[in-house]
């Protein structure tokens, strides 16, 4: 009998960077494996942990929700920040 294998919140960010040819630096692989587990310690504990290795991005000052074009921009810098 065959499973469904879940795909994790971390494991999506990576594929979808990788199909864009985002470098994938060793910040992001620790974003990943912190977002991997976003499941079992729920999103204060997750946030907490980004912040903690200073990955976590806060809100937009104005408010407003992010673009993709600048969601992508975000990543793109951080493998760029060496």
């Amino acid at each position: 009998m065959a499973t469904k294998r879940q795909l994790k919140l971390g494991d999506a960010i990576a594929k979808i960077t990788k199909a864009l040819h985002i470098p994938h630096c060793e910040k992001c692989e620790q974003r990943r494996i912190i977002l991997n587990e976003i499941k079992t310690l729920g999103m204060k504990e997750t946030i907490r942990r980004l912040k903690a290795v200073g990955i976590y991005a806060s809100e937009k000052k104005s408010g407003n929700s992010w673009s993709v074009e600048e969601i992508v921009e975000k990543m793109e810098d951080c493998c760029e920040e060496k």
